[in-house]
């Protein structure tokens, strides 16, 4: 894929974001606003979208390629939790910093940037693979990710009703009507495709409010941060877009687990870092630099795809 069509489409998403971020600035939405508009894109226009992307032609994916790439999702999230232990060790983190740094290595924005940006920049037939990957995103923040969070917190406990988030629970109807070729009126179609309509201006907008209030500065002064950074977001993605290339000649499941590992800091890992006690104010500065660098991170990125 040529570089210059993925800029142009980060170029879109990045002015959708500038939107938000002037929005607020201006005063024209509000904090409170952005709360509720984040809810609605985590509890409707997301897994409109999700489930709306199954009603595509979908022919050209086939399940043997599904299978394969939930095997690569696996070994994706196990190999990306021993670079965050090792990223600790050559980073000399501070023990209070360790685990933000490891959820920053592991789990990336894959609902509010993921979704949207592999439907913009590879195409419907990727969301099949998404979903994939947005299952065990799940599965695995809400086992390892709360694990780590875990580790001294006073008696926070997650549950069933936590893991299967409405995002979840899409990926699960989205997949199995793209496995068992289930066949829905034509009403239903048209009513995901509303929300999931609504799910790329209004992720966007939510990133540029959280933005408004971040001192960027100050975080750009780490060094120790801004390596990291490199390395995890640029330099590990090219790396293994290239290990992907010669092996998986199928281009759009090879772009789309690229993208899954150029995806910056997700939000996720913030909320429960604050639910669990935790200080989250690196994940959000993580979350800030990564996402205004992810413009030139992806784009770079897919050159070597």
């Amino acid at each position: 894929m040529s570089g210059f069509v993925v800029l142009q489409q980060m170029i879109l998403i990045f002015l959708l974001i500038l939107t938000g971020f002037v929005l607020y600035k201006k005063g024209i939405i509000s904090a409170y606003a952005s709360k509720d508009l984040s809810a609605l894109v985590v509890n409707i226009c997301s897994p409109g979208l999700i489930i709306v992307s199954m009603f595509e032609d979908l022919s050209s994916v086939s399940r043997d390629s599904v299978i394969l790439v939930g095997i690569i999702g696996i070994c994706f999230f196990l190999f990306l939790s021993v670079l965050g232990f090792l990223f600790v060790k050559i980073f000399k983190i501070p023990v209070q910093e360790r685990v933000s740094y490891i959820l920053m290595t592991v789990f990336g924005n894959l609902g509010f940037i993921g979704i949207p940006v592999a439907l913009a920049i590879i195409g419907p037939e990727s969301m099949v693979y998404v979903i994939v990957f947005n299952f065990l995103f799940n599965v695995y923040i809400y086992t390892f990710g709360v694990m780590l969070l875990k580790k001294g917190s006073n008696g926070v406990r997650t549950s069933l009703k936590d893991i299967l988030s409405p995002g979840l629970l899409a990926c699960i109807v989205a997949f199995c009507i793209y496995w068992f070729d289930i066949q829905l009126p034509k009403e239903v179609e048209t009513a995901a495709g509303y929300y999931g309509n609504a799910c790329t201006l209004l992720s966007m907008l939510v990133i540029g409010i959280s933005m408004a209030d971040m001192k960027v500065k100050s975080v750009l002064r780490n060094t120790r941060f801004l390596l990291f950074t490199v390395l995890r977001f640029l330099v590990f993605p090219i790396l293994l877009a290239l290990f992907l290339k010669p092996v998986l000649p199928d281009f759009t499941m090879r772009a789309t687990i690229v993208l899954m590992a150029a995806l910056p800091v997700g939000n996720l890992s913030a909320m429960l870092a604050n639910q669990y006690g935790k200080d989250s104010k690196v994940i959000a500065e993580g979350i800030i630099v990564t996402t205004l660098l992810s413009v030139v991170t992806i784009t770079l990125t897919f050159m070597f795809v």
